[in-house]
């Protein structure tokens, strides 16, 4: 995926992030400056309990900026004590409809590729790699 440094234009960017991705981002940024306000804490003081640079917290805080890694969320849940929860599920047939349109009026190899992908995650769900999926059988 190509970054905003790459092509020199936010509005590119935003239009390729994932709608579910900035959603969840906007959510979890929203909860961190909410519980930063309720226990009066600033970018530093936040970046030391959450064992981070100031840079990573505000990369945190900004509701646009989906590219932190799980190991810095659950570091940043965990500094100011809040539950961190993720679930995955199938896209609605609505959801489903809007990523089969842009596949059909596609043109480039790679976006169809993508699109391709999207899809077919979206109706059975995104598999675990093998290399995470170790260690998970009960």
């Amino acid at each position: 995926m190509r970054t905003c440094r790459d092509t020199g234009t936010i509005l590119y960017c935003l239009s390729r992030m994932s709608a579910a991705a900035l959603q969840l981002k906007r959510s979890l940024a929203t909860a961190i400056r909410r519980k930063m306000a309720d226990d009066n804490l600033n970018v530093t003081t936040f970046a030391k309990r959450a064992r981070t640079a100031r840079n990573s917290v505000r990369r945190i805080l900004d509701a646009k900026n989906t590219s932190i890694t799980l190991n810095t969320i659950a570091r940043a849940a965990e500094a100011l004590n809040l539950e961190l929860t993720l679930s995955v599920k199938k896209l609605s047939p609505e959801q489903l409809g809007m990523v089969a349109d842009r596949y059909a009026i596609a043109t480039k190899k790679k976006e169809v590729g993508r699109l391709e992908t999207e899809f077919l995650e979206g109706f059975y769900g995104r598999p675990i790699p093998r290399s995470h999926a170790k260690d998970t059988a009960v």
